[in-house]
């Protein structure tokens, strides 16, 4: 391979910004005045809603550190392959596998052969005996071993940027009601739900690379598109109640007016969760989640503290509009068929590269932090598309709920609200809209529900 000086230096640099920006960040003092601002929004002389100076100044924060995550990521990944240190890593963990001894490390050779031994036949007995001539235990036990290492390395170089970022900066701006450990036992419990899904994920990827070199995209994107549906049906039942006290809404007047809100909709709505937002911060939220019959709404319990039951019903209204106009399953169908159609563009893109990346073949292992690159240069760019099908469905479920509630002076106060507790800019340049933002300004959702309310005077 050649330049791997470069791209070494690339990777360091990379590394230095991504552990120093907290620090950078910290120095300017923009979030330790925050306690300071005002966070009521104000109307200007010509009736504009205007931003709190705190909305604007956590916005003045929080957008720089966005965009340095998203583009320093992929940087990181690059570098880490093209300087020849995924190789080495791949190297490692084989040596790791095979029980050989490692540099550094006293009595790890006896503690290999016990512990790895163990783990290579428990995933070689995975495997089909029609399959093990192409796919061994071994080769599993690498990918594994390689996926969960690199999974593990990133995620602490990023931990003092994402400790920064959601807890420093939230605790700054007093919306955060959580306390470190509280946030590292989180940040604990998402890494190992992580690490067991990208190991499942990319060890099943890398063995169909190997058992299907050519028409493994037709399987993978069957799989994808099934394992999608799997997390969408699993993660209101078995994740967020890891993170969350849940538990039915429990107020009958309220729960009364949402059945018969959902009867006028024609929809059916059996019940409706309230999660213990309050537990971790001061933000107020709902939403939609899953389909059929794990369909849920979800509610932040700060919603029913401080809001009205017409602004509730508001809320939930622009929930069922979701459902209403099946925007899950439409985004998993949809976000199924193009990831099924990139896997092809994957193979075409590995089958002409790996042997310049150094690679044994597509199905090595060591060429996943490129793979992971080009998901994340490919996700950058298809941000503008993504997120203006987002918006869109925001404002069709914006109308609905303004169609069904018939309550748009209660959607305005519920937006002005939302823009103070959440700390949030009524408006944003064209350009941040159309890259980053997934719903529409609270400007032009306050202004649909003006326009809705002169329609029903006449």
């Amino acid at each position: 391979m050649e330049h791997q000086g470069f791209f070494g230096w690339l990777l360091v640099v990379a590394a230095i910004v991504i552990l120093l920006s907290p620090l950078v960040y910290w120095l300017t003092g923009i979030g330790q005045s925050a306690s300071q601002l005002s966070a009521d929004i104000t109307y200007a002389p010509d009736g504009t809603l205007v931003s709190s100076p705190k909305a604007v100044a956590l916005h003045d924060l929080t957008l720089p550190m966005g965009i340095e995550r998203l583009l320093i990521y992929p940087l990181v990944l690059i570098g880490f392959q093209l300087s020849g240190e995924s190789l080495a890593l791949r190297r490692w963990v084989e040596r790791l596998a095979q029980g050989q001894p490692l540099r550094g490390v006293q009595g790890q050779p006896r503690l290999a052969r016990r512990n790895l031994g163990r783990l290579l036949g428990h995933m070689g007995r995975l495997i089909p005996r029609a399959w093990r001539g192409r796919v061994t235990g071994q080769d599993l036990a690498v990918a594994l071993l390689f996926i969960v290492m690199l999974e593990v390395a990133t995620s602490l170089l990023y931990l003092p940027f994402s400790f920064y970022g959601s807890f420093i900066v939230a605790r700054q701006f007093g919306y955060s009601t959580q306390t470190a450990p509280a946030w590292l036992w989180d940040w604990i419990k998402n890494l190992s739900i992580t690490l067991v899904a990208d190991g499942v994920i990319w060890t099943g990827f890398y063995a169909l690379l190997r058992l299907m070199p050519r028409r493994w995209p037709i399987p993978a994107g069957g799989a994808l598109i099934g394992l999608s549906a799997v997390v969408i049906l699993i993660t209101p039942i078995l994740i967020t109640p890891l993170f969350y006290k849940i538990h039915p809404l429990q107020d009958a007047a309220l729960r009364a007016r949402i059945l018969a809100l959902a009867d006028r909709a024609g929809l059916h709505v059996s019940q409706v969760y309230v999660i213990d937002e309050s537990s971790k911060s001061t933000l107020v939220n709902a939403y939609f989640t899953g389909f059929g019959n794990s369909r849920r709404i979800v509610l932040y319990d700060n919603l029913l503290t401080g809001y009205t039951p017409d602004e509730v019903e508001v809320v939930l209204a622009h929930e069922m509009g979701h459902w209403y106009y099946r925007h899950m399953l439409l985004g998993w169908l949809g976000a199924g068929a193009a990831g099924w159609i990139g896997l092809f563009g994957l193979r075409w893109l590995l089958n002409r590269s790996w042997a310049r990346l150094g690679l044994r073949g597509p199905a090595d292992v060591a060429g996943l932090p490129y793979i992971l690159a080009v998901i994340s240069f490919v996700a950058i760019l298809a941000l503008p598309v993504e997120n203006s099908l987002s918006r869109y469905a925001e404002r069709q479920a914006d109308h609905f709920s303004l169609a069904v509630s018939h309550k748009p002076a209660a959607f305005i106060q519920l937006f002005q609200k939302f823009a103070v507790q959440n700390l949030s800019v009524v408006d944003v340049p064209e350009w941040e809209e159309v890259v980053f933002d997934t719903h529409p300004p609270i400007v032009d959702r306050i202004r649909m529900a003006e326009t809705f309310r002169e329609q029903e005077k006449k």
